[in-house]
């Protein structure tokens, strides 16, 4: 089942692509966009993470971070980011700790053992809690739709 807007999220610890810990509870009294995306160095996924770069800067203006999560490889999650030029964390969920919290784990094949992230995104409050969920969302348009929403938010 996936968390959705209202809920509270459990601390986690994990790696980032640049191979150190993120704690999730060592972010807390900040707004954090969390978007996951199923595979790293595909055309959907660079497009969703070149976007949320081009808006980095209106994000953090108003005391946003930004962090992706996929189940790619730190190996890969590098090569992404140099791809993507991000200046933001990527996790590598390789273990899907992150994805099965979030409740955004699924196969790419029905019947498949090859498990990946939904294309998901979550806003989150200072105090931990979902502010607003999106499922199914549109790679192109993500960060757009999600920095009105904290326009309005935090208007």
């Amino acid at each position: 089942m996936s968390l959705t807007t209202g809920d509270l999220v459990s601390d986690f610890t994990a790696q980032t692509d640049q191979d150190r810990p993120y704690q999730f509870a060592q972010h807390s009294g900040s707004w954090r966009v969390l978007f996951f995306f199923p595979r790293a160095n595909t055309t959907h996924c660079q497009m969703q993470a070149r976007r949320y770069q081009a808006l980095s800067g209106e994000f953090a203006a108003r005391g946003v971070s930004l962090l992706g999560v996929s189940s790619d490889t730190r190996k890969q999650q590098l090569m992404f980011r140099d791809i993507c030029k991000v200046d933001f964390p990527l996790i590598s969920d390789t273990d899907h700790a992150v994805s099965r919290q979030f409740g955004v784990l699924d196969t790419l094949v029905p019947g498949e053992e090859v498990q990946v992230a939904r294309r998901e995104t979550f806003l989150i409050d200072p105090q931990g809690r979902i502010a607003q969920h999106w499922q199914g969302v549109d790679p192109a348009t993500d960060a757009a739709m999600v920095l009105e929403e904290v326009k309005r938010t935090m208007a």
